[in-house]
């Protein structure tokens, strides 16, 4: 009964705001979503009412409110996340982009970009949704999966350094192109300009499916989710994309000065290769985790690298015992900030 009670009085607090939520149209209850405007881009809020898993430790009110930021060829799909989140006691949140997952629209490029700022406005207009939704007493942590993790950094950055954000958690930020170095400091700074004169110039996409063979459960791996808006392989990109996406890390690379605690998370190996290994099912099988460690610590003066053996670019995606350290070290980190 107790239960009960609280799930209702969650879903109230979460629909007592003048927002329009609905069930979610891809996971079902108990998630619902909130589609939106900002700035001439269309995004979309998913939530999870506080208190609805069944052991979950919590009381009435979170410790704070968490919103995720997917990375690139990507949405929010990631259930077990929320449940954990909910269970140690945070209310859970994730947007899904303008141009992504549930808030693509016919005719749109998936994934099109020329500037992370772009993001901006809607990430806005989702924390200002969540305050309404939780109120203003409590903590606000970002969360970002690669892209979305320097989409993460960067929107930091440029709301006053972090200010009003309690803590931000990184799994696999996206702070690096994964090339050899000729690549990265002769090309691609060369095609990043040419982005900015001629962004619609496309760049030939990855053909290796082995990061999709690792996770998807048709390939025999765990998780399932809609390949029409995670594509296997990679999304085709541009010149524009890559112009954006470089001037991002140019500023992490010079180091950024966040203010918040920022936690970084990272596989203890990458493994990249067009044959199939089962590498693919214990390592970063996307991003060099060397970079994410070396530019994750200019992010800000608190910054915790945390190295987790076994993981997968994305960490939550990991095989269990392996996304069970991953949770330990996250709650941890934010049991220790969030105040």
């Amino acid at each position: 009964m107790r239960l009960c009670s609280i799930v209702l009085f969650s879903v109230l607090a979460l629909f007592a705001k003048d927002i329009t939520w609905e069930t979610d149209k891809f996971l079902g209850e108990p998630f619902k979503m909130h589609e939106f405007e900002a700035e001439n881009f269309h995004a979309t809020l998913v939530g999870y009412p506080f208190d609805s898993v069944k052991d979950s430790v919590s009381s009435r009110v979170p410790k704070a409110a968490v919103l995720y930021i997917h990375g690139f060829n990507d949405y929010f799909f990631q259930q077990e996340l929320a449940q954990q989140v909910d269970s140690a006691g945070y209310s859970f949140f994730a947007i899904d982009l303008h141009k992504y997952g549930r808030s693509y629209r016919s005719g749109e490029t998936i994934g099109e970009l020329r500037d992370i700022s772009e993001y901006y406005a809607e990430i806005d207009s989702a924390i200002s949704m969540i305050r309404e939704a939780e109120g203003d007493s409590v903590p606000f942590v970002l969360m970002g999966h690669s892209t979305g993790g320097l989409i993460a950094c960067l929107y930091a950055a440029d709301r006053r350094n972090g200010e009003g954000i309690a803590a931000i958690v990184l799994n696999s930020p996206f702070l690096e192109m994964n090339y050899v170095w000729p690549v990265r400091r002769l090309a691609v700074p060369v095609l990043s300009a040419l982005g900015g004169v001629f962004p619609d110039i496309g760049i030939p996409r990855s053909e290796n499916l082995n990061y999709d063979k690792s996770l998807h459960k048709s390939e025999g791996g765990e998780w399932d989710y809609d390949h029409n808006l995670k594509v296997p392989g990679s999304l085709p990109i541009d010149l524009g994309w890559l112009h954006a996406i470089h001037q991002g890390h140019v500023r992490i690379q010079q180091g950024l000065h966040l203010m918040p605690p920022v936690l970084v998370m990272h596989s203890g190996c990458s493994y990249r290769d067009d044959d199939w290994s089962e590498e693919y099912t214990y390592c970063d099988g996307v991003l060099d985790v060397e970079h994410i460690h070396e530019y994750g610590a200019n992010l800000g003066p608190n910054v915790k690298l945390e190295q987790i053996e076994g993981g997968l670019h994305d960490l939550i995606l990991s095989h269990k015992p392996v996304r069970d350290t991953v949770y330990q070290k996250m709650f941890d980190f934010l049991d220790k900030n969030v105040k």
